[in-house]
């Protein structure tokens, strides 16, 4: 999945010499929390969040409140913008955001126009298609070795019980480090003839912990 299949293509934006009390009020009545800043011929200049403009605000007691909220909103945006391009992959974006504490990431294309933005939101939406969590389905977690085909043997298993794979997660188990832990979404809502199977096979099954458990 790449990220021009989750962007938000209608964006918002501002001019430099905008107030800053009118970007908050903007952001209040159409509901979202990051503006790019553009100059006159549409190239991103800077970006702002209404919590970055919260948070430099000072209290509405003190009497340079009302100045504030009527400066410009070039004075507080920030101007080194990281960027992704619409090809990138999803996972990546959502990695460059975790490394860098971002949560947005303005999309240019490669002639640097403005093309699209996504957000936090829209990576946890996406990791929830992903997934398969938002479907009717049943999760199954195996502990297996740290070995070449063990993601096959186990599909396997879950074909010849006809049961219809939804998604498929791989993660280093917390406990042994030489082992893994597969995790599958299955259209079926109950895997106790599986997870018998599994266990005759030595499966070691993480999830449903018991075999009346069916979640």
């Amino acid at each position: 999945m790449n990220v021009s299949d989750i962007m938000i293509r209608n964006i918002f934006t501002a001019e430099p010499d905008m107030a800053i009390g009118d970007a908050l009020e903007l952001m209040k009545k159409k509901h979202f929390r990051h503006m790019p800043v553009t100059d006159s011929s549409g190239t991103m200049i800077g970006i702002i969040s209404d919590r970055d403009l919260k948070e430099a605000s000072p209290s509405i007691f003190e009497g340079n409140h009302k100045d504030y909220m009527n400066r410009p909103i070039s004075d507080v945006m920030v101007t080194n913008v990281i960027t992704a391009l619409p090809m990138d992959f999803a996972e990546d974006a959502a990695n460059m955001m975790v490394e860098n504490d971002l949560s947005c990431l303005p999309v240019e294309n490669e002639e640097g126009d403005l093309v699209g933005i996504i957000t936090e939101t829209d990576l946890l939406k996406t990791f929830v298609k992903l997934t398969g969590a938002a479907n009717p389905s049943s999760r199954l977690e195996v502990e297996v070795p740290n070995e070449s085909g063990m993601l096959c043997d186990v599909s396997v298993l879950i074909k010849e019980h006809r049961m219809n794979v939804q998604s498929v997660l791989l993660y280093p188990s917390s406990e042994k480090p030489d082992c893994k832990i597969l995790v599958f979404r299955l259209s079926t809502m109950d895997m106790r003839p599986l997870i018998e199977t599994l266990k005759k096979q030595g499966y070691n099954v993480i999830w449903p912990r018991e075999l009346g458990i069916t979640l």
